[in-house]
């Protein structure tokens, strides 16, 4: 019986066994069938949408998915979110990539029947044995990009032969691309001269598409050798020559050579390339003017070709401005247009776009763990200059995110804005000219992070956290702007009065979270979202917080002597005076302190002296210290802290150098101390030496 039943086991193990190599063959064999070249274009995007569902956040092939779908925008017209939608469609069926994706009750097939039939065939592979196929298919269409002439004509002669119908047209003049003008080739034909001369008698502008009939030759027929003739013949000419303001509107005809509007001075006789993009948006802004040319183009041009023209290409519509309007309202203007433009024409693509209700209250309460207290969501420290506050949230920020979560970090200044903070649109440079696009601002980026780990559950909820450095140095109640009011948060720290967000940022959450704009009526901070600012009331030039906003936050003090054991041994040398002494930096920051707090000087205690008013790194270094308390305290206390009692403080110097910033620190150098006055001299506790004893005294 033990031997009958090892051998039961034996089987099992070796059918077990087998399994495992079977399914690795099927794959295998999977892979080997996938042949790009029987799969249309429907199907290859919904194949790449469908590998990046497969793969994990932390898998490093992930982060391809931006730059893969910016070749299938500019091949195919539509946009990257469209692509990151059918991603979503498919996470769903993928549950290892740690995504939620939409519920199995949105089908594939509402998508496209393409999405369920690739899921089908080939929804059991690995992404290891997709990758390979992926990247076939993204650099076919890299590929794919033709590249065409563009040729600018300004003699007399050709331009009448051109306009004249002759069958064979020689081009001379001209010395550049001799490689690139190859029999068959696609010439993109533009005529030149300025119309102010008499020999001028045509409109120019772009007036047709013509072929290469005959490769270079006669190579220096003119006595130089770079130049050269060649042949063409006319395939269209047009009705009438299109002036370059004809495509302005056309983004990615905007700067096509001799064609487009951005290259306004150029030779009367040139060549250049013309790529894929550039050509299909000036063949569509043609046919826009002429739509009877179709057919003609459709004999001239590739079925491929065609189909790009006739697809989606990016116009850049046009809006009225008025009197007065400013930029940002007349940026405003065009978005509205554009959304109601493509309300409708996307509104199918709208219906399957993923929706999921924010989780607000995500149950994210973060301890301190030194003090065990959990941390405020809003909180803002404040203190004198050089009390630790920066240093203070650096190191609580780490331990925040100590086990996962992100922070962004903003310095405010007098110019930060709500556009800087929020996010507005603005125009942003691309490969192919200027568009306009919505840039978010730190908070936006960071609120959409928080937003998008709230819909993760248990141990996989993490912090976010926004950093603000010197949160009073820019006017903070405009820079929040509506935002403020979600600073006002219930007891479970998410917001206890929603906003209703702007038209740009509905968009953009939309874009960003899925969904249609109309979904994000009301706008939340969810209590995996940290605020916490530093603030530093003695400098100069600061905004002034009202009261509402100040309410919504929670102030932490750190007092002028916090965290002083750190520099208990730290000594200012002063080597040069005679006899030479040195002082205990914290003795001397206590006596300047009691002197400004005294009823002389009637210092606020926020204008006083921290420990690390000079860097702590700086603090250990002799030399270094002894140059930042010349730079930094003495100008410090010279240029605002004593502005007015310069002569007070500085009693030690003699009358005529009280009020010279250069001449007390010459002074500071020979005598040390002794520039202050008789209050601050008598606090301060001398250690005299000798140079044998130099050495052995200097800081520890």
């Amino acid at each position: 019986m033990v031997f009958i039943r090892w051998n039961i086991k034996e089987l099992y193990m070796k059918k077990l066994e087998l399994s495992e190599k079977l399914i690795l063959q099927r794959g295998r064999d999977v892979e080997r069938k996938i042949n790009i070249n029987e799969l249309d274009d429907a199907q290859k995007q919904a194949l790449i949408c469908m590998y990046y569902a497969m793969l994990p956040k932390s898998d490093s092939r992930y982060r391809q998915r931006m730059d893969d779908w910016l070749v299938l925008e500019k091949r195919f017209g539509k946009k990257k979110s469209t692509y990151k939608h059918a991603k979503d469609s498919f996470d769903f069926y993928f549950p290892d990539n740690g995504r939620k994706g939409w519920s199995n009750e949105r089908s594939l097939k509402r998508r496209g029947p393409e999405y369920q039939e690739i899921y089908d065939l080939y929804g059991r592979c690995s992404a290891d044995q997709l990758e390979k196929i992926v990247k076939e298919i993204i650099d076919e269409y890299k590929n794919e990009e033709a590249v065409f002439v563009s040729m600018k004509c300004g003699f007399p002669e050709t331009v009448h032969d051109i306009l004249q119908g002759k069958k064979s047209i020689t081009i001379d003049g001209v010395y550049t691309l001799k490689e690139e003008l190859t029999i068959g080739k696609k010439v993109f034909v533009t005529l030149g001269g300025d119309t102010g001369k008499s020999e001028v008698d045509w409109q120019p502008g772009f007036v047709g598409i013509a072929h290469i009939i005959k490769a270079p030759y006669d190579f220096g027929y003119n006595g130089k050798a770079k130049y050269f003739k060649f042949d063409i013949e006319m395939d269209c000419v047009l009705k009438k020559a299109l002036k370059r303001e004809e495509f302005l509107s056309y983004r990615d005809a905007y700067d096509a050579p001799y064609i487009g509007p951005e290259l306004s001075r150029d030779p009367s006789q040139a060549l250049s390339t013309l790529d894929m993009v550039k050509a299909v948006s000036v063949i569509r802004a043609v046919l826009d003017k002429f739509p009877d040319l179709q057919n003609k183009f459709n004999s001239i041009f590739s079925e491929k070709f065609m189909d790009r023209v006739l697809g989606a290409v990016t116009v850049m519509l046009p809006t009225a401005v008025k009197f007065g309007e400013s930029k940002e309202d007349a940026v405003n203007t065009i978005h509205e247009e554009i959304m109601m433009e493509s309300e409708i024409s996307e509104e199918k693509e709208m219906e399957c776009n993923s929706y999921i209700k924010p989780n607000y209250y995500t149950g994210c309460k973060q301890k301190n763990k030194d003090t065990g207290k959990v941390y405020s969501h809003n909180r803002i420290i404040f203190g004198a200059p050089g009390t630790g506050k920066s240093y203070k949230l650096n190191k609580e920020k780490e331990d925040l995110i100590d086990n996962g979560g992100e922070c962004e970090r903003v310095t405010f200044h007098p110019d930060y804005s709500y556009s800087h903070f929020v996010g507005a649109y603005k125009p942003v440079p691309t490969k192919n000219g200027i568009s306009y696009e919505y840039v978010p601002g730190p908070f936006m980026r960071t609120y959409v992070k928080a937003i998008e780990n709230g819909y993760s559950e248990g141990e996989n909820i993490k912090p976010f956290l926004l950093l603000i450095e010197e949160i009073n140095r820019a006017n903070a109640a405009a820079v929040f702007g509506e935002i403020f009011q979600l600073l006002d948060r219930d007891d479970k720290n998410v917001s206890q009065y929603a906003i209703n967000p702007s038209e740009d940022v509905k968009a953009y959450l939309a874009k960003e979270l899925g969904g249609k704009p109309e979904q994000y009526r009301e706008l939340k901070i969810p209590d995996n979202m940290y605020i916490w600012a530093t603030m530093n009331s003695a400098d100069q030039g600061v905004f002034p917080m009202d009261t509402a906003f100040k309410r919504r936050w929670n102030f932490e003090y750190i007092g002028i002597d916090n965290n002083e054991d750190e520099i208990d041994g730290i000594y200012l040398v002063c080597e040069k005076a005679e006899p030479a002494y040195r002082v205990k930096w914290n003795e001397v920051r206590k006596a300047i302190n009691d002197t400004l707090s005294s009823r002389d000087y009637k210092i606020n205690e926020d204008k006083l002296i921290g420990p690390f008013f000079v860097a702590k790194a700086v603090l250990n270094d002799k030399d270094a210290f002894n140059e930042a308390f010349k730079s930094k305290v003495i100008m410090y206390l010279f240029e605002d802290a004593v502005r007015q009692r310069r002569g007070m403080l500085f009693n030690g110097c003699d009358e005529d150098i009280k009020n010279r910033y250069s001449a007390i620190c010459k002074e500071f150098e020979k005598r040390g101390i002794d520039i202050f006055c008789r209050e601050i001299r008598d606090k301060i506790k001398k250690e005299y030496f000798n140079e044998l004893s130099l050495e052995s005294t200097e800081n520890k």
